[in-house]
This record gives structure tokens, C-alpha cells and sequence, in this order.
């Protein structure tokens, strides 16, 4: 837990950009009406070492409640009920909104738990269009092409061009980001890593990971951050923002974490980015000791290390050989 940080609802947002979702149920109901219950639902997820978070966001709303799943090692902050969707968390999103797709698929949220809540488009015809807009809310789904046909059949929609559902185009943000919500997504998406390479070398980067439509969000955060780094293509069809330049971390990006804390277990793993990167900056070159010291501490750092090719004790030998062969 980071001591310094607030609780914000521009920070509640800026997570839930980025592990948040908007999402409706379609369930097949013999007791609804049409045989259809739509059963709209507020999620944020996090890492289980990184529960505390969701229960305060909990503490924040007064509504909701946290479950854990132990096999997927995550906790989820969920809110089902009508009322405190309909009064507590559609007022937050309005007032602290989230961005492009994320913001696409929270209208549509609106448009259903409105309709549920004032209990309006009861007929066949109100229902097939709280079906498309709960079919159109997320890109990504579990329902493949024959459920959401069986849905549509249950409403009397037969034909396809029935079934064409609604395109996000929210793809351009046109007011500055709150630095807490900048906060938030870099808690929820962001990565702060230290590769060590086979010459000695030890380097530091940052990332942001998002989708390919919130381009404009990757941008408005550039923009914040004096136009330093670079946005490329990710091997998953992903957008990357990324900053490696050590002036740059030291002078721009440090200072504004600095000041606007994390608060998930990812605060760890920007304490130990934000010492290495000044020892990287204020000790050139690195002696042998600074870089051991530097393995000790951050080697491990992202899911123990497993990724590395070699491992710790593999990565001090090869040091101790660079050593005793160049001096470095």
C-alpha cells in the first residue's frame, strides 16, 4: 500500500479505463418478459495482491461488493443492482468520464440501466433494441454467431441485416486529462520494466499497452508528458506507448508519478524503477558493484523474473566474467 495516496474519482476512472467494464447479460428466462433478462453489471478487476484497492474503491461508492478468484488470482469489484447503478455509478462516469471505446460502450450502459430502472421499452420492439445495444457494447465477447442468433429469434428478428449492430465512433478526446486519471491508467495498464542485457548493460523503460481505438487517449497522455516517447504497434494488434530515454524518465516521467502516486502492487514496481533509474542517471558509468546492487534488488522484479534468459545466479556470473574480461 502507498502511504501517500489518495483515493480520487479521477483515479477510480483512469483504472477503469484500463480494467474496467461496462457490460449487460442477455439470459434466457422463462419468467422475463420475452424470455429474456438483460442484467447490466459495473466491474473493476485487479490482481489479488492488489485487492486492497477494490476495497477501497468499495469504501468510495458505498455499493457493490469484492469476490476473489483464487484459479485466476485476481479480485473483481462488481456493481449489479439497479438503484446503485442507476444513482451512484452512471453519475460518477458522467461527471469523471472514461475515453473512446471505453466511453462508446459506458452510453450504451446508460441507454439499459435507464430503460430497466424507469421500466420503459417493455414492448417486443423496446427490448429488440436493448438487445442490440447490449450486443453492441464490447468488442471483445464469449457469444458466438448462433447465440446472439437464438437471441434475436426469441424477439421475432429473423433477418441479418436486423441483427447489424452499432459501430463505436468515439475515437477522439477533446479536453485534457486530470493527472489522477493519467494516475489510474498507468496503475491499470502500465508496466515499469529493467532489462539487463548479455554486454552488462542494464537499461530502464516504461509502457502503456491499449487497443488500437484509444490512439487518441495514448496521445492526450504523450502530450502530458512534453511529447517524450513513442507510440508503436504491439505484436497482438495492441498500440504501446513507450518511454526508454533516461533523461526522459528522470526529468519528465519520475516527477509525475512522484506527484501523483499508484496505489496497486505496481507502486512496488515503480519504487524500484525509479531507483534504478537514477542510479543509471547519476552514476556513469555503473561500477560492478552498482550493477549487482541493482540485480539484488530489481531482478526479480515482473513475475519473479521468469521471463529472463538467464536467471539471477546466471546473470551475476556472466557479470563477474565481463568483469574480469573487459573491466567493465
Amino acid at each position: 500500500m502507498n502511504q501517500n495516496f489518495i483515493m480520487s474519482p479521477g483515479y477510480i476512472s483512469g483504472l477503469t479505463q484500463t480494467d474496467g467494464s461496462f457490460f449487460c447479460s442477455v439470459i434466457l428466462s422463462k419468467a422475463h418478459r420475452f424470455g429474456l433478462q438483460f442484467r447490466p453489471k459495473f466491474t473493476i478487476t485487479a490482481d489479488l495482491d492488489s485487492k486492497y484497492v477494490l476495497d477501497d474503491i468499495l469504501s468510495y461508492f458505498g455499493c457493490g461488493n469484492v469476490t476473489i478468484n483464487i484459479k485466476n488470482h485476481t479480485a473483481e469489484f462488481e456493481v449489479v443492482r439497479l438503484e446503485d447503478l442507476n444513482n451512484i455509478i452512471i453519475p460518477h462516469f458522467q461527471t469523471y468520464p472514461v475515453y473512446c471505446a471505453k466511453l462508446f460502450a459506458f452510453n450504451l450502459f446508460v441507454q439499459i440501466v435507464t430503460a430497466l430502472y424507469n421500466k420503459d421499452k417493455r414492448t417486443i420492439e423496446g427490448r429488440r433494441e436493448l438487445l442490440k445495444l447490449a450486443l453492441s457494447m464490447n468488442v471483445t465477447t464469449n457469444r458466438d454467431k448462433d447465440r446472439i442468433d437464438l437471441l434475436f429469434k426469441l424477439l421475432g428478428v429473423q433477418d441479418d441485416k436486423d441483427k447489424v449492430l452499432l459501430i463505436n465512433n468515439i475515437n477522439e478526446i477533446n479536453q485534457p486529462l486530470l493527472d489522477n486519471v493519467i494516475s489510474g491508467i498507468i496503475d491499470g495498464d502500465g508496466s515499469f520494466f529493467i532489462s539487463f542485457h548479455k554486454d552488462g548493460n542494464i537499461k530502464t523503460g516504461f509502457n502503456i499497452t491499449n487497443d488500437r481505438a484509444s490512439r487518441s487517449l495514448l496521445l492526450k497522455i504523450q502530450e502530458r508528458f512534453n511529447g517524450i516517447g513513442s507510440i508503436n504497434e504491439g505484436t497482438k494488434n495492441e498500440l504501446v506507448y513507450v518511454v526508454t530515454g533516461i533523461n526522459q524518465i528522470t526529468d519528465i516521467l519520475i516527477p509525475f508519478i512522484d506527484k501523483n502516486p499508484l496505489y496497486s502492487e505496481r507502486a512496488s514496481h515503480y519504487n524500484k524503477f525509479r531507483l534504478v533509474s537514477l542510479m543509471l542517471k547519476n552514476n556513469k558509468p555503473l561500477t560492478l558493484k552498482n550493477k549487482l546492487e541493482i540485480v539484488e534488488l530489481a531482478y526479480d522484479m515482473n513475475k519473479k523474473g521468469k521471463h529472463r534468459l538467464l536467471n539471477k545466479t546466471e546473470y551475476i556470473t556472466l557479470l563477474g566474467k565481463l568483469y574480469i574480461n573487459n573491466n567493465i
